[in-house]
């Protein structure tokens, strides 16, 4: 267990720091290309799924233009060649809900997930100086405020851990802090030699701190830390070299409002029968 503690420090137990590492950090050039090869396939889409709009024949055009400028088209065109009603009768549903249904594999894991405690933590994270974070969630509607050693911001992408008795998903909002401008004043941030310098640990300041369930969340969080930091350290760089690459694209190419272009047409009369309301369909490309 990770420690806790007001005043006196708990034994400490280690977890291994060193997860295997696949992903590799990225270079500002290799981030530059990827975004430009991703935007020119979006832009390449775009335009192939317009062309396609501007192939079939209009019957009629509407258009207008929005307050922030972007202009709309609605356009009825005639319906393609291939558009025709089938009717088929639905296949029965399998109803495999029950234990009789399921492949033997199954059903000796339904019990394992059934018994597993659901919980839903609404964490709010301060990082100081990417050292120390103040962690504050509630449990059973009593606040909950800890200090720990870990840099919180190596966990945005971190929303799920399973454990073998429980299943956490997080809601956090994360963001970071000078602690010499500390916009908790009326609370001392713990230096990071207050922490052991092998795993992370989190010092509780307000909340019960003999109360394990409402750690549980946390604690599963540093675990997860821990053992797969090095990973999440180049998650963390190659989404900041994402979102600079990004940024840098965005500077050099300034999007041009598109139009919003909504085509529909209505079913035609075949052989003296109207094909079906179902068979009405629209396209539209924003």
């Amino acid at each position: 267990m990770y420690r806790k503690c007001l005043l006196l420090c708990l034994p400490l137990c280690g977890f291994a720091l060193d997860a295997p590492v696949d992903l590799q950090p990225l270079s500002a050039l290799e981030a530059d290309a990827i975004i430009t090869a991703r935007e020119t396939s979006k832009a390449n889409s775009r335009a192939a799924h317009l062309a396609e709009l501007e192939k079939a024949p209009v019957k009629s055009e509407g258009r207008g233009v929005l307050p922030s400028g972007q202009e709309i088209i609605v356009r009825e065109v005639k319906p393609p060649a291939n558009v025709g009603a089938s009717f088929r009768k639905p296949e029965p549903q399998q109803n495999a809900s029950t234990f009789q249904d399921l492949a033997p594999e199954g059903v000796a894991r339904i019990p394992a997930q059934a018994q597993k405690t659901h919980h839903v933590i609404m964490l709010s994270a301060t990082v100081f100086d990417k050292v120390v974070s103040r962690l504050s969630w509630k449990h059973e509607n009593q606040e909950y405020v800890a200090f720990a050693n870990a840099d919180f911001n190596l966990l945005r992408s971190t929303n799920s851990i399973t454990t073998e008795v429980d299943a956490f998903t997080f809601f956090m909002g994360i963001g970071d802090a000078d602690k010499a401008i500390n916009p908790y004043a009326d609370e001392i941030v713990p230096h990071a030699g207050s922490f052991s310098t092998e795993q992370s640990e989190y010092i509780v300041i307000q909340g019960d701190p003999n109360n394990e369930v409402a750690f549980a969340g946390i604690e599963a969080l540093l675990k997860h830390y821990d053992e797969n930091l090095p990973t999440l350290k180049i998650q963390h760089q190659r989404s900041k070299a994402f979102g600079a690459a990004q940024a840098r694209f965005n500077a050099k190419n300034p999007e041009t409002p598109e139009p919003f272009i909504m085509q529909f047409w209505v079913p035609e009369k075949r052989s003296g029968v109207l094909q079906p309301p179902s068979s009405t369909n629209s396209e539209s490309l924003k």
